[in-house]
């Protein structure tokens, strides 16, 4: 298990050792060359400080996870370099030029010295601030060190960098040094690789500035600190370009995971919608169908109590029609069982329907209904339209049955104006009519029935004159939601 970390590690020295060698084989060979190229320089430049601003974004983040708080100051450390090192891009030769080269160094090193300390001292709402405080200055000092030259002091002497220069480039190496140690103690416990690859940035950037306090400028170590600093940017590029992928390719699948998911959650709750308008519409059809019969057979079995001592005959012909009557009702219950729903097939069903609803209504009490039935509008009744109808009947003669205290009523299905029209009356103590939704149960069902006919009832009464429930099919059959 060890033998893994203890060879990236031999790398990484290994790696610095030859960087060191190449430079000082480098000045060994040709002292005395130099290459004045400033539009190379600015480019590699400008490519460094943007390679460094977008590493920057990309930690500040990863600052917001838990446990990554030393990307905060790295962040900072990038911003601050990488604003200089555009400002130095841009810089004429001279003072002001290696000033903002030195400044940038120094930003990425405090950056980067930063990770030494405990989470507990970088966090909290200073390193939230911490990003605007380095842009803030980064700007001020690179306008001003552009703006007034003639303030800063000397950092080229005879062709050589001062000690005002060099001072700078030591503490920028030796904090960049710290930070490689820092990353591969980090990179030993946790085992990460971006541990791995910040600790060769670090060193990178740590050897950069020690060749730059032995180098001269446009000599080739002075090059070869260029070319030490573009490999780490590129290092930085590709871990930028690395998380932008990895970004795309998650943000993808969460898509896809989203998508699927709302997929699910809208069959989920189509299933469950049709499953309440089914749990509806058997409530319904019980409430108008078996509960109805059930309960007009309830009252011949009462009847059949007052018979038994005064009527034998009379108690066996009710007995015989409430048995009659249960039949169809635990057809009805069995149906809803399996699944199926009773429907009349054509206008002759409906009618033989209609009349054994009320010889079922005329058995089991006083009130007595006269039933009424055009067969040119029985024909003209689909089987799912039938089915509400008859449910529509059924419950307004139960109601008359328990609440009117009539003596009489009336069921007509006929033709009027070339529309079906359902007539259910009594003759009954009525109600004061103010809105179907204001009732029980059976009155609302019904309205529920006429709209998925995408017909129209109307329920007429008042106190001491009856009720009369009207309901008109609309002309052109339509499919009923059974």
């Amino acid at each position: 298990m060890r033998t893994k970390p203890l060879a990236l590690y031999l790398t990484l020295m290994a790696g610095a050792a030859v960087a060191l060698w190449t430079s000082v084989s480098f000045h060994a060979l040709w002292p005395a060359w130099r290459w004045h190229h400033e539009p190379l320089h600015s480019t590699m430049e400008t490519l460094s400080g943007l390679a460094s601003m977008a590493m920057a974004f990309v930690l500040m983040l990863r600052s917001e996870a838990p446990h990554n708080r030393k990307f905060q100051s790295l962040a900072a450390g990038f911003l601050g370099m990488g604003l200089l090192d555009v400002f130095h891009a841009v810089a004429q030769p001279g003072n002001g030029f290696v000033l903002l080269r030195n400044i940038a160094s120094l930003a990425g090193s405090v950056g980067f010295g930063l990770v030494w300390l405990p989470d507990s001292e970088k966090g909290g709402q200073e390193s939230k601030r911490l990003p605007v405080a380095v842009v803030t200055g980064a700007l001020a000092f690179g306008l001003w060190t552009l703006t007034f030259p003639e303030h800063i002091p000397e950092m080229i002497r005879n062709g050589e960098f001062t000690p005002t220069a060099v001072a700078p480039q030591s503490l920028a190496a030796m904090c960049f040094l710290a930070a490689t140690l820092r990353f591969l103690l980090d990179h030993r416990m946790s085992g990460k690789p971006e541990d791995y690859l910040f600790a060769c940035l670090a060193l990178l950037f740590g050897l950069a500035e020690l060749v730059f306090m032995y180098s001269v400028p446009w000599d080739n170590r002075w090059w070869f600190w260029h070319v030490l600093r573009l490999t780490a940017c590129f290092l930085v590029l590709g871990y930028v370009s690395r998380g932008y992928l990895r970004m795309v390719t998650d943000l993808k699948l969460s898509l896809a995971q989203t998508t699927r998911a709302e997929q699910t959650v809208r069959r989920s709750e189509q299933q469950l919608r049709q499953m309440l308008d089914e749990r509806e519409r058997i409530a319904q059809d019980l409430h108008d169908g078996a509960i109805q019969t059930l309960y007009a057979i309830s009252l011949s079995l009462e009847r059949c109590q007052r018979l038994i001592a005064t009527s034998p005959q009379e108690l066996v012909n009710q007995l015989k029609a409430a048995v009659a009557n249960l039949k169809p009702v635990i057809q009805d219950l069995r149906g809803y069982l399996v699944g199926l729903d009773p429907l009349i097939a054509d206008g002759r069903e409906l009618e033989a329907a209609l009349a054994s609803l009320v010889r079922s209504m005329d058995s089991s009490h006083h009130l007595r209904f006269l039933l009424e039935v055009n067969p040119a509008a029985a024909d003209r009744v689909t089987p799912e339209q039938a089915a509400h109808l008859l449910s529509i009947a059924r419950e307004a003669m139960s109601n008359s049955l328990r609440h009117s205290d009539a003596s009489a009523g009336r069921i007509a299905l006929r033709l009027e104006d070339g529309v079906v029209r359902l007539v259910v009356e009594d003759d009954g103590v009525g109600f004061p009519v103010k809105s179907v939704e204001q009732h029980g149960h059976g009155l609302r069902n019904m309205e529920a029935r006429a709209r998925r006919l995408g017909g129209r009832l109307e329920v007429i009464s008042s106190p001491g004159h009856g009720t009369r429930v009207v309901f008109d099919l609309p002309k052109e059959p339509l499919h009923a939601q059974v």
